[in-house]
């Protein structure tokens, strides 16, 4: 069956997504995703899911919203330590380029004054 856009030409089918089942605490949940994102979503999933897993052995059974919720908080603040870090070394970085442009408009600046444009005495 072909279905029709608002200009009359047929849409095009729908992409096929692909089924991940990610298991936790003795149930299963099912993603679709696009194929290409397959092995991102897996590899992502296991690492919440070893989260998850610390935290169980860790605190015991004490329920999967208050587990997902603290697997959650700890990966929120590795998200924020690794921001930290990227903006420390970016503004490392931008203070290293400004001192390396400062350095080259200064020789720049020295060849001209000291090359062809001499000031006549």
């Amino acid at each position: 069956m072909t279905c029709a856009s608002s200009s009359g030409r047929a849409a095009a089918p729908p992409p096929q997504l692909a089924q991940v089942a990610i298991s936790f605490n003795k149930r299963t949940y099912r993603f679709a995703c696009g194929e290409s994102e397959v092995q991102r979503l897996e590899e992502v999933a296991n690492y919440l899911k070893s989260k998850l897993d610390n935290l169980m052995q860790e605190h015991g059974a004490i329920g999967d919203e208050r587990l997902i919720l603290m697997a959650a908080l700890m990966v929120a603040d590795e998200l924020f330590d690794a921001r930290a870090d990227v903006d420390d070394l970016l503004e490392g970085r931008t203070e290293e380029l400004k001192s390396l442009a400062d350095t080259a408009a200064g020789e720049i600046s020295a060849e001209k004054t000291g090359g062809r444009f001499k000031a006549e005495s």
